[in-house]
């Protein structure tokens, strides 16, 4: 192989991302990973830095020059990665193998000296090293840290530390630590240096290395865990992020069913109506519709679909578009619901239902043929007056039985009166301690200005409805409509 083939497979094993659109989240774990070792490698400095300290005080017996040395040079190799990371922002992908790597060599040299004492120092960069989510690198780090170990255990006897607690012709083992002439020193007490040292290599290093595969395997597992980790979170977020754009969607497409502008009939000085509609969900079941049927006749319709979210919004758009369609076609609202609940019976495979009031206003006359189909009251208020809600007869809710009738009611608008029509998530709605807003709250509501504008009386519910429900959060649609007929 050459050296670009061995360069192309290197790079190859310690490529964490699958593809460009897993990129940037093992980007940002970089990032944060580089910020962890950052810190480690500050926190080292620190210990190294008060080590020194101490061993100047005389509290550690290591060799002083060896000592200042292994200090000076630890704390220059650590401050290499520091002042990379300080102008590259952490950003850097090479950053990782130069903060890794020199971690590993200032705790090689600690070890090398301090070899019985800190051996636990040298799983740090191994360990570290596994927080980057790369297996290839975790593996790499691991075999040099396996080879730094055997090095620095030559080095430990060499530099002249001999754990003769590894040596089995001495009853009580000690630790042999003399700065100059220590093979003399060892030999005057009737041990074999090479023996000796033999010894601490076999009996102290191999153990180690033991615990060490160990360590290494449960760090190369954790890095391969978190890879496939951090690439199910991002699968995950990625399919929330296109459902929550679904969503948004579907709720963009169910606002455009419903007439949104106002004044809706600038040009008709006969009535003034306003709705507004708060789904509890992205989308909800509620819905509501008002349309002139021809030059004289405006059709009124609010609803409630059973359930809540996607389902019911599918099923809302489908009812509203059977009504309204129906309604053009012309007949009384009693035989419009009756086609409509055919129709949704003929095919409800979801055994979903619908509450719905409708209501055909002659324009000129005030008057208003309604149909009940399982929905709230109707609320009037006469001109002068205050709102009352209107105890219509109920039928059977559209979608339930396909041989259900309904029947047709009137009451007439005078000029100056108002009709309010709303779904069950007003006087339902709840506060944190589950009291539920009622309908004599609602008429109370109603009569804060029951002269005012049809826009004015559904703010004025919304607001009281807020404040009541506090933080509670919304359990169901609220929807509402308001018509004022100025004759």
């Amino acid at each position: 192989m050459n050296a670009l083939s061995i360069r192309n497979s290197l790079m190859s094993y310690l490529k964490i991302y699958e593809s460009e659109d897993t990129k940037a989240v093992f980007e940002q774990n970089e990032y944060e990973s580089n910020r962890l070792s950052l810190m480690v490698i500050v926190a080292c400095a620190v210990i190294l830095t008060v080590s020194w300290i101490l061993n100047l005080a005389g509290v550690f017996k290591v060799a002083q020059y060896r000592m200042n040395i292994l200090a000076i040079q630890g704390l220059v190799e650590f401050a290499i990665p520091i002042v990379l990371y300080i102008i590259s922002k952490g950003r850097k992908r090479w950053l990782k193998y130069v903060m890794v790597l020199s971690l590993l060599l200032v705790c090689t040299r600690l070890f090398s000296i301090l070899n019985h004492n800190v051996i636990l120092i040298m799983i740090l960069p191994v360990l570290l090293s596994s927080r980057y989510f790369s297996k290839g690198f975790t593996v790499i780090v691991s075999i040099l840290s396996v080879v730094m170990l055997a090095v620095s255990s030559a080095a430990t006897v060499y530099f002249g530390i001999i754990d003769l607690n590894f040596y089995p012709s001495l009853e009580n083992g000690t630790v042999v630590v003399i700065e100059n002439g220590l093979r003399p020193s060892v030999t005057a007490l009737g041990v074999d240096y090479f023996k000796a040292a033999l010894g601490m290599m076999t009996n102290g290093f191999i153990p180690r290395l033991l615990v060490f595969a160990v360590i290494s395997f449960i760090s190369v597992y954790i890095a391969q865990h978190g890879c496939d980790m951090v690439l199910k979170q991002d699968k995950i977020a990625r399919a929330s992020a296109n459902v929550k754009a679904e969503l948004n969607t579907a709720t963009q497409i169910q606002n455009s069913m419903v007439p949104n502008i106002f004044p809706a009939f600038p040009e008709r000085k006969e009535f003034d109506v306003h709705a507004a509609m708060y789904t509890a969900k992205e989308v909800g079941g509620d819905f509501y519709d008002f349309f002139l049927v021809d030059e004289d006749h405006l059709a009124l319709v609010i609803a409630d679909v059973s359930g809540k979210g996607v389902p019911a919004a599918l099923f809302m758009m489908a009812s509203k578009i059977l009504i309204s369609d129906r309604t053009i076609m012309g007949g009384t609202p009693a035989e419009i619901l009756e086609f409509v609940n055919k129709r949704i019976c003929g095919n409800n495979q979801a055994e979903m239902f619908v509450s719905v009031w409708l209501g055909i206003l002659d324009i000129k006359t005030g008057k208003v043929i309604a149909a009940n189909a399982g929905h709230e009251y109707p609320a009037i208020c006469k001109n002068g007056g205050e709102f009352e809600v209107l105890k219509d007869k109920h039928g059977f809710v559209v979608g339930g039985m396909d041989f259900i009738k309904y029947k047709n009611y009137e009451f007439t608008l005078d000029k100056g009166d108002a009709l309010f029509l709303y779904t069950d998530g007003i006087p339902e709605a709840n506060n944190a301690e589950e009291e539920q807003f009622g309908l004599d709250r609602m008429v109370q509501s109603l009569n804060i200005n029951p002269q005012g504008n049809s826009k004015e009386i559904i703010t004025n519910i919304k607001n009281e409805v807020d404040k009541f429900v506090g933080d509670a959060v919304q359990f169901d649609d609220l929807t509402m409509l308001c018509l004022k007929y100025n004759g």
